[in-house]
């Protein structure tokens, strides 16, 4: 049986959703990612504070702390970036993802549309046969 224009269309619209659907759990983890990134670039910053802070430690510490800060900070700064343009991405994505879903959901609708013509028709094609059918066997019209 060939299959209908619109046969073809819902199995393309499956795989483009299917692709989205990747796309955006790749986004996803590469925002969680960055996420990690920015916690543990933050962590640093408060252990390597801690260490330069505690009443153990010495001149050396505090003045190598001092040193790394800018660092540290920039570290943060970066990650703070990465996390944005990755939260940036995601939207993208997940916009991308809403309209394959709604285009799916509009060909399958349409796809449920059709069939229900189609039984319609084969219902007045069924009760057209039967009204012949009456007319020749009874006489009626």
């Amino acid at each position: 049986m060939e299959r209908s224009p619109l046969e073809a269309l819902i199995t393309l619209r499956e795989q483009e959703l299917d692709l989205v659907e990747r796309s955006f759990a790749e986004a996803v983890a590469r925002e969680t990612a960055a996420e990690e990134k920015l916690t543990a670039a933050q962590a640093e910053i408060l252990n390597e504070q801690r260490i330069a802070s505690s009443p153990t430690a010495d001149d050396g510490a505090v003045e190598a702390f001092s040193r790394w800060l800018p660092a540290g900070r920039q570290a943060v700064l970066e990650a703070r970036e990465r996390c944005r343009e990755a939260a940036m991405d995601r939207e993208a994505v997940r916009s991308a993802l809403i309209a394959a879903r709604a285009a799916m959901e509009a060909v399958r609708t349409l796809r449920e549309e059709q069939k229900e013509e189609e039984r319609q028709a084969d219902l007045r094609k069924e009760q057209n046969a039967l009204d012949e059918l009456a007319v020749r066997q009874f006489g009626r019209s």
